[in-house]
């Protein structure tokens, strides 16, 4: 066996890197302990932060989830789904869980007119929906002048 087999064979040091700064050695940010108490703290921490955001999303997003429901495909499990996404939605609005999520989006819609103007058929709508909603005035109704 050679020299070279020998240094292959055997698992290397690992060599403590330098501080940059001029501190003491410090060792590599990626090698990671492998003691499995660390590892079920690590899994207990990421379960526990999926736990909370995905009550977070249930409590305050309940818009987002009745609009997943609504685009499934029609059928009897679907049915039930969007009733107790729909029901789940009406609950959360009555208690005013949905505002956060509905001035968060007012907000993004105003930077975003700001940014990229005004759309112009959102303005084509409310132009239209103003229209409808003034009275006509006729030639025969009193009060109309032509001049």
């Amino acid at each position: 066996m050679s020299d070279t087999d020998k240094l292959l064979a055997e698992p290397a040091e690992k060599a403590p890197l330098t501080n940059p700064s001029g501190g003491a050695d410090m060792t590599s940010p990626v090698d990671l302990p492998t003691d499995e108490a660390d590892a079920q703290n690590a899994l207990l921490w990421t379960s526990i932060a999926i736990a909370v955001a995905t009550a977070v999303l249930l409590l305050f997003n309940a818009e987002a989830l009745r609009g997943w429901a609504f685009e499934l495909e029609p059928g009897p499990q679907s049915e039930r789904i969007v009733e107790i996404t729909d029901g789940w939605y009406r609950q959360t609005e009555r208690f005013y869980l949905d505002r956060p999520v509905a001035v968060m989006s007012e907000w993004w819609d105003g930077i975003k007119a700001m940014e990229f103007g005004a759309d112009e058929q959102a303005g084509d709508a409310v132009d239209a929906e103003a229209a409808a909603a003034e009275p006509e005035t006729r030639e025969e109704e009193p009060g109309f002048s032509p001049e």
